[in-house]
């Protein structure tokens, strides 16, 4: 297998890898092949390392698919995605850890410290859910025994808050509780109350009238074992002791009969006996509405009892937690072993910076300080050999742009000497139209055969009429003196 070209790092020969599980658990530690290669027995070191590493992440997986299982109460069909995703975080972030723990120049503590403190806290959050796996059974049956406690208290409440009326209850300081507010119910259908009232006076109507039919039956009693005694001549201080029906034997019986009509005993004991059976038969009413009050009053609560239970619905994370926390609270063992465990999950989440600590800097380390430092020799050669070619390049742009300048600059200077040789050429010309003229003047109309007007030569078309050879066959130009130079006329 071809591998990249290392720099020289010693004279012992590379020994190439094979493909394998061990050359897969190495990929999780981050280490690079190729310098492995110098020093094949790191292999088993950074093999086991991996193993670890990815121990750590498996347990990762497991914690989230546990925490996922317990959130969402039974399992979802995106947990198949997102542990597996979870997991190569958690992978990723292991070997990270373990690929930048060992530092150059002494600076180990500096970077251990760090990423041992977020292996520990990684840890922590791994721990969590898998402690709630390990104490399930425990939890389930707290959660349980916790929910069912709720519902009888909420059973007591209600029914406390919500007595039968007519009844003991209805009337005690427990109904008229200030939190029997939230806890009162609507409960429909005939309400036993209003017979219960009706019950209860008739039954002090009763009680008020047998008192006046007692008292009553008791002085006629009286009135009538007096007649008797008089009547039968019975000897006593209230009689006059002579036998017979006399005088004193009718004023008393009258007497007798006067007090029974007057109290009006028998409507009064016929009343009684109405109110008696009135009572009875409200009685048997108030019975069978309270019945069918208490059917209605406890279906309202196994309504209210049913709306608990659907609010619980499954156990959910947080409760498992606070269920783990009171029965650590309660039990000194619980919380021993849940220390452990706990400590355990956290040491292992972390055992890979904390294997990396400790295996110290190795030949591996060695060899891959070597490499690095050559790598950013390289760079910085590099770095180098590009600024170099940047301004060389810079020099090269620059060098032509002056000389287009300098081009441009020769170019200008030539047009304007070409212009100033035209400037020059045409003044030589006007100076020569001129001499011309004014010898033609100063010779007069015999020299020139007078016509009335002298003919000139226009200065721009002076050389055409000197290479012409006579400046006088041009009949038709003319030219004098004007406010800018000589115009042709």
């Amino acid at each position: 297998m071809t591998h990249p070209q290392t720099p020289e790092l010693g004279l012992i020969p590379p020994e190439p890898p094979r493909w394998g599980p061990g050359r897969l658990l190495r990929m999780a530690t981050g280490v690079r092949e190729d310098l492995l290669d110098h020093v094949p027995s790191e292999r088993a070191r950074y093999t086991s390392m991996g193993g670890v590493v990815v121990g750590t992440a498996m347990m990762a997986m497991l914690s989230m698919a546990a925490a996922l299982y317990f959130i969402f109460g039974g399992f979802q069909p995106f947990i198949v995605f997102a542990v597996p995703v979870w997991g190569m975080f958690i992978l990723s972030l292991d070997r990270w850890l373990m690929s930048s723990t060992v530092s150059r120049n002494g600076r180990m503590m500096t970077k251990l410290l760090p990423r041992l403190a977020l292996s520990i806290a990684l840890g922590v959050i791994v721990a969590e859910p898998l402690l709630l796996g390990i104490y399930h059974t425990a939890i389930e049956e707290k959660v349980a025994k916790d929910r069912q406690q709720e519902l009888v208290s909420r059973e007591s409440d209600l029914r406390t808050c919500n007595p039968i009326p007519g009844t003991a209850a209805a009337s005690g300081p427990e109904a008229r509780d200030p939190r029997c507010a939230e806890l009162r119910l609507a409960v429909g259908g005939k309400s036993p109350e209003a017979l219960v009232i009706q019950q209860q006076t008739l039954s002090q109507q009763a009680v008020d009238l047998k008192k006046i039919v007692d008292a009553d039956a008791k002085a006629y009693a009286e009135l009538q074992r007096k007649s008797r005694l008089e009547c039968n001549g019975t000897d006593t201080p209230e009689t006059t002791g002579k036998p017979g029906v006399g005088i004193n034997c009718v004023r008393l019986r009258n007497e007798a009969d006067q007090y029974r009509r007057d109290h009006k005993i028998d409507q009064n004991a016929a009343k009684l006996t109405e109110l008696n059976n009135k009572i009875a038969a409200l009685t048997g009413q108030v019975g069978d509405s309270r019945i069918s009050y208490s059917d209605a009053l406890n279906a309202e609560i196994r309504k209210d009892l049913d709306e608990v239970r659907q609010r619980q619905g499954a156990v959910g994370l947080l409760e498992r937690f606070r269920a783990l926390d009171e029965l650590v609270a309660a039990n000194t063992y619980v919380l021993v072993t849940l220390w452990a465990i706990r400590i355990f999950f956290i040491l292992v989440d972390a055992l890979p910076v904390i294997l990396k600590a400790l295996s110290g800097r190795a030949a591996y380390d060695r060899i891959l300080e070597l490499w690095v430092t050559q790598q950013e020799g390289v760079q910085a050669k590099r770095a180098d050999e590009e600024t170099d070619k940047h301004a060389r390049y810079g020099d090269v742009v620059r060098r032509r742009t002056e000389t287009w300048l300098r081009g441009n600059l020769d170019l200008v200077e030539e047009e304007s000497r070409i212009q100033r040789a035209h400037v020059e050429e045409r003044r030589d010309e006007l100076i020569e139209s001129m001499e011309k003229h004014l010898m033609n003047i100063a010779i007069g109309p015999a020299g020139q055969g007078w016509s009335g007007h002298s003919r000139v030569l226009d200065a721009d078309n002076a050389p055409h009429a000197h290479n012409a050879g006579n400046a006088d066959n041009d009949e038709t130009a003319e030219f004098r003196p004007g406010a800018s130079g000589w115009e042709r006329r």
